[in-house]
């Protein structure tokens, strides 16, 4: 049940339904709408408000927002992606920043911003425009106020500017083709049982085609003054000062005297609705590698009284609602484990495209296996009506929702602003003692109450139902009638009493734990960073740095081995790359995955499991848990090293759950990255689209499971790193007990410790074919320069190829703002690969055929030119500041960096840098080195180019 606690967290801060100021919900409406005194907020005379919050506390930075009640919902069907398409011209040319203001660099950079503090977000409801001001500055927070005045009144929404910006949606909308099937289908089903849900099969053609002047009216109808607010919180000292400045910009915006109906009046239509839809989900590309998935959604309406719904009536229900789902949610997963081919999931609180106020129940399954997915689901949801919700269930739901509502720190800016919005857009009331309310409320609510929402909500039927079916697959739930029949008669069938799945309180026995002796006490030396350094008895090596942190529970702990699947023999290398992931799908020693899922859903901090890794020249993994739950995770490791499971039956599952999650892990770009890897011989680590779901298929459970043993219980290998607040002896105890028993009995041969891989030479460039496993319009170009380090400080080329990369990305957005070239997914970066032990730099392009040649010689200019110097430094200041506000004193000597310092001491051999010195280097270093940097590592003959389509 500890799972309630992540949903929970998102009623609370996504829902935080509050129109509350007393116990109970007879207040008058006047009353619900309160707001926090401490804010100081108007409403000008064109309907325009503004909130501002003042805040003290340490972190100087004033958050601006601005707020457009508009969104996709809110569209006709021939207004489809107004509302995105509007949010994306924001960033353009407008009448107060001819050159736009996010890739302004000389404008932002006199204020400390970068184009990272200024974007934008299309909701379904809303808009929102994010401005972030390091700290009070008022000519930075007014340079705000003037770009949010021109987002109202102040676009450029010519012809010319709304088709250049055609392109660059495109592409966005081309980014997802790998698993545009499944959200084409998804869409279907929507929009056929949702009629405030546009159809987006046609948005190609409707995106190139709509006329311009259907975008202005759409503009001109909903971005009015009285839709619209500013919220700035933050150190603000000056409020009268701000207030004025505030009155002073936006008071000449003028409001239209016409009415917009409320959405749901002017475009839903029930009767255009259907309560069942069966669509059939179209092939990607390969259907060698397509999983034959069914997906099935179940609506159940929770009819609402809205005079019920004020107040604190609003709050309770939606909170309920959360509560009823995550509890179902708990006890579909253990469905799930019982079948493993079919997953459960429900949710109460709208999503982006659902009207709210209704339960909806996904469930994803198997082909031929979808009648009996439906029969076990309605059966859990007759179990939920006819029995309710046991005691357990409910104590925990509302002990970890009062522990997260106790988490919220209101005196940071992120708080205020959500719920200043939540104020706005959904009438929430904000009242002082908003955390009070809610606490007090939570206290007292019984499971009666749930008990009684559980009957009003869910019928013997669902009032919507939607199904998607894979191409040329047949199923008698594709027909209304048969379905109806199948539910009609689940209905009638005698259920049991929910029976709780018995917690897994340890992993290893009593016998089990007595057989491992804790051994004679250890005496540590001193290490690097002054550490703790422990020989356990099998050899193995323990560094601790005990620190004092804000997470004074808290421990990281990695463990590493020098070596990997390149000891193997090629033909074992792949098997041996996935053996970790068979691992965790197979389970360990008597426990199938099903049971460790249920242990680490019992846990407070080992939730995500232990998840070790093998690649190319090493093996370990690395975590993060509680102090008081090291003795489960040591059990855990202890298992993990000695006892994994051979199962072929899950062996088998595994393959197929790589085919079933193909559509989230394919992507043209991430296609593009292994493209590159593998022509300049990088394998060091698994693929990351296509290839890996290709490669999963080939893999040898023998080999894996072989190779998987004696990498882990080479113990004389081994070097385990834990840093946090902790006692050493109670550690060292815990360490030798579990970790220092395990034996080392397997000598692995290998003689490829930390040797660099060689480097193909250049200039090269090739041509390849995209992926089979989808269909794209688009091509995709990318550049890789590689070359070794040139000596030993290769801390300082590190930072120094940083920063080269942070002005190249910066350089290359000019491509699409300043030479509107029809570009969306474009990255450039430099860094150094500690596995392949040479440093990188990267350009990724995604666009449209006919721009790529341009694109390339634009791009090998702006490389020329850095060179060169003839760059503006502006850039160069302003990804310089952007690096130094990552590596500040406070985060050099973080518990994580001080772990992240030893790892690399121990593991690569490369001296600790202390913090002061690194923070003086940055400050210290100018253009002319970037400059020299470029020119060093971005030659021809370490130029590697792809072009994909």
């Amino acid at each position: 049940m500890k799972l309630l606690k992540t949903s929970i967290t998102r009623i609370l801060i996504f829902v935080w339904v509050l129109p509350v100021l007393a116990q109970t919900s007879s207040r008058n409406s006047e009353d619900s709408l309160t707001l926090d005194k401490s804010i100081r907020t108007g409403v000008l005379d064109n309907g325009l408000t503004y909130f501002i919050k003042p805040l003290e506390n340490s972190n100087q930075q004033i958050t601006m927002n601005f707020l457009v009640k508009v969104g996709s919902l809110d569209e006709q069907q021939h207004e489809l992606n107004f509302a995105h398409h509007i949010e994306h011209l924001s960033f353009r040319p407008s009448v107060n920043f001819p050159d736009g203001l996010k890739n302004n660099s000389k404008i932002l950079s006199q204020f400390g911003m970068n184009m990272y503090d200024i974007y934008g977000r299309t909701g379904a409801g809303v808009t929102r425009y994010f401005y972030n001001v390091p700290y009070e500055n008022e000519k930075a927070i007014n340079t705000g106020l003037l770009w949010f005045k021109d987002i109202a009144s102040g676009l450029d929404l010519t012809k010319k500017s709304i088709d250049r910006e055609r392109g660059v949606l495109l592409q966005e909308y081309r980014g997802g083709v790998a698993s545009r099937a499944q959200k084409t289908a998804y869409n279907d089903v929507h929009s056929t049982l949702f009629s405030i849900v546009n159809r987006t099969k046609s948005f190609s053609y409707h995106n190139r085609n709509f006329p311009h002047h259907d975008l202005q009216k759409f503009y001109n109808k909903w971005y009015q003054p009285q839709r619209m607010a500013v919220i700035i919180v933050g150190n603000i000292e000056n409020t009268a000062q701000l207030e004025e400045n505030i009155k002073s910009i936006f008071q000449e915006l003028k409001s239209s005297e016409n009415k917009i109906e409320p959405k749901d009046k002017e475009q839903s239509n029930p009767k255009s609705e259907k309560n069942f839809t069966s669509v059939v989900r179209n092939s990607n590309g390969n259907s060698k590698y397509e999983f034959k998935a069914v997906n099935m959604y179940l609506f159940y309406k929770h009819k609402v009284d809205k005079k019920k719904d004020e107040g604190l009536g609003r709050l309770q229900r939606q909170i309920k609602g959360e509560i009823i789902a995550d509890i179902l949610k708990t006890r579909f997963n253990e469905s799930s484990k019982i079948d493993d081919k079919t997953t459960i999931y429900s949710s109460y609180t709208p999503v982006w495209d659902i009207p709210r106020d209704m339960l909806n129940i996904t469930i994803n399954t198997e082909l031929q296996y979808e009648k009996i997915a439906l029969e076990n689901t309605l059966y859990i949801l007759r179990q939920f009506v006819e029995y309710g919700i046991k005691k357990e269930e409910f104590e925990n739901a509302k002990d970890n929702s009062l522990e997260t509502l106790e988490s919220y720190n209101t005196s940071e800016n992120p708080y205020w602003v959500k719920e200043i919005e939540r104020y706005f857009v959904n009438n929430q009331a904000l009242p002082s003692n908003k955390k009070e309310i809610i606490t007090n409320w939570l206290s007292k609510l019984s499971k009666e109450e749930i008990n009684r929402l559980i009957k009003e909500i869910i019928k013997p039927c669902p009032d919507k139902m939607g199904l998607i079916f894979p191409e040329d697959s047949e199923s008698s739930l594709s027909s209304k009638e048969k379905t109806q029949e199948i539910i009609k008669k689940k209905a009638m069938e005698k259920v049991l009493p929910y029976k709780p799945q018995s917690e897994i309180k340890r992993l290893l026995s009593q016998n089990q734990l007595d057989s491992l002796p804790n051994g004679k006490k250890l005496i540590g030396k001193v290490g690097k960073l002054d550490s703790e350094v422990y020989i356990l008895k099998n050899g193995s090596r323990l560094i601790l740095k005990p620190m004092k942190s804000k997470n004074s529970n808290t421990l990281t702990i990695r463990g590493f081995s020098p070596f990997g699947a390149s000891c193997y023999p090629k033909e074992e290398y792949t098997s041996t790359m996935f053996a970790t992931s068979i691992m965790r799908s197979s389970g360990v020693g008597s426990y199938e995955k099903k049971d460790l899922k249920n242990f680490y859903e019992n846990t407070e901090s080992i939730k995500l499991g232990f998840n070790p890794y093998i690649f190319s020249n090493e093996s370990g993994f690395e975590s993060e848990l509680s102090i008081k739950e090291l003795d489960k995770f040591l059990q855990l490791l202890y298992l993990y090293f000695t006892k994994p499971r051979k199962d072929q039956a899950a062996f088998e599952n595994w393959k197929k759950g790589y085919l079933q999650d193909a559509k989230y892990i394919i992507n043209p770009s991430n296609d593009l990255i292994d493209a590159l890897k593998k022509v300049t011989r990088d394998s060091t680590r698994l693929p990351i689209a296509s290839d890996l779901v290709k490669a999963s298929q080939r893999v040898n459970l023998n080999v894996a499971h072989r190779n998987y043993l004696e990498l882990f219980r080479n113990m004389e290998n081994f070097t385990f790193i834990v840093t946090g607040d902790f006692d050493s002896d109670e550690v060292v105890t815990s360490f030798q007990k579990y970790v220092g028993n395990i034996p080392s009995n397997a000598k692995t041969d290998c003689n490829r410790k930390n040797k660099a891989i060689s480097i193909p030479n250049g200039p090269k460039y090739y041509e390849l074919s995209a992926s089979d496993l989808y269909q794209t319009e688009n091509s995709f170009y990318g550049i890789r320069f590689v070359h070794n380090p040139p000596g030993k400080k290769v801390w300082q080329e590190e930072l120094k190829m940083r920063v080269l990369g942070m002005v190249l990305n910066s350089l290359i957005y000019d491509l699409r703002d300043k030479e509107e070239l029809s570009l969306y997914k474009i990255s450039a970066g430099a860094y150094f690969d500690r596995r392949t032990q040479r440093f990188e730099v990267q350009f990724r392009f995604s666009c449209l055929p006919e721009q790529l040649p341009i694109i390339r010689e634009k791009t090998n200019k702006i490389i020329e030119n850095l060179k060169e110097g003839d760059i503006s430094g502006k850039v160069f200041e302003n990804q310089k500041n952007r690096i130094r506000s990552i590596y500040t004193p406070q985060a050099l000597n973080q518990p994580s960096y001080i772990a992240r310092k030893l790892y690399r001491y121990y593991r690569f051999e490369e001296p600790p840098i202390a913090s002061s010195i690194i923070e003086n280097y940055l400050k210290d270093l100018t253009f002319k080195e970037i400059i020299q940097t470029a020119k060093r590592y971005l030659k021809p003959e370490y130029m590697h180019e792809v072009k994909m389509e």
